[in-house]
């Protein structure tokens, strides 16, 4: 069956579109080598989340869990209340995320399979330890009101790529490419963050070379996945009440990258074990160049 697309939102050349029946093969070429967003409309069609995760369940469920989102300290029940009596202009505080791998092992079979296009993926490989991830979130639900806005541009730590799936209400995404990074103003200290408050209302005279960015502005609703390559700088922003679902992904086509800023965050500490710690990533990286050849070939051979 042919891919069904749909083109979201043009911008000269930046074109993001939304794809049905995408085969993995496609998406491979077109996005995740390419290094180009994609909205796929179909990815999480076998998810028990879609149906399950409502606020009422949350509320229901684990309501008397305590959450913190910028500095404030809520019960899930009492924050869920502030979400579904916000407005655009008197947004809840945003956002509200839960770490799934850790705090809530128990509802990762709702959002599994994992979809294929964000396999394979070595972010839990034993491989990898645990500090070369700095402490990634890399599986979270992230709730928000109408109104409620990202607090910053950025685009995702270590350069791993970002799969965003939405299960409830609409969210606007804005993208920006990495080759506009030397104007997105980055912080010395995180360079993965803007230092821009606000990408549609720019102080063009503190952040002047702003002008040569091109943001693109879109829309995804419930049962639709994002696909944010590494690199890619973005904000969203909830026009309704909304849950989504982020995974992250680390494989072949972003290892590179993922070195580089694995090497950036060693070379801070200057140390004998930072310098071990570089020798054995670099192996690691070939090692797992080869595993994942290894692993496609045995597909192939398969089909």
């Amino acid at each position: 069956m042919a891919t069904k697309t749909v083109e979201l939102v043009r911008d000269g050349d930046l074109i993001v579109e939304k794809k049905y029946g995408m085969t993995y093969d496609e998406f491979a070429k077109k996005h995740l080598f390419a290094n180009y967003p994609v909205v796929i409309g179909d990815a999480c069609k076998d998810w028990k989340a879609k149906e399950k995760f409502s606020l009422e369940f949350f509320k229901s469920s684990y309501g008397d869990r305590e959450v913190n989102v910028e500095g404030q300290k809520f019960k899930l029940k009492d924050y869920i209340a502030l979400m579904e009596t916000s407005t655009e202009e008197n947004p809840a505080p945003y956002p509200c995320k839960l770490q799934m791998d850790y705090d809530y092992p128990e509802l990762i079979p709702d959002v599994s399979p994992r979809f294929k296009y964000s396999m394979p993926d070595w972010t839990h490989s034993k491989l990898i330890p645990e500090k070369f991830l700095g402490g990634a979130d890399t599986l979270e639900i992230f709730f928000g009101s109408p109104g409620g806005q990202f607090p910053y541009v950025h685009y995702d730590y270590l350069c791993l790529h970002a799969f965003i799936t939405q299960l409830h209400g609409v969210k606007e995404f804005t993208v920006i490419p990495p080759n506009q990074t030397p104007y997105i103003y980055q912080k010395k200290d995180n360079p993965w963050v803007s230092e821009i408050p606000n990408i549609k209302n720019i102080d063009i005279t503190k952040y002047p070379l702003s002008k040569n960015l091109t943001p693109i502005t879109f829309t995804i609703g419930p049962g639709e996945t994002l696909f944010i390559p590494c690199g890619w700088w973005h904000t969203a922003h909830s026009l309704t009440s909304t849950i989504s679902i982020a995974q992250d992904c680390l494989n072949t086509s972003n290892l590179s990258q993922f070195k580089e800023e694995v090497f950036r965050n060693l070379s801070e500490r200057k140390s004998t074990k930072a310098y071990v710690g570089k020798i054995y990533l670099t192996g690691i990286v070939s090692l797992i160049r080869v595993l994942d050849r290894l692993g496609m070939k045995r597909k192939n051979l398969n089909n």
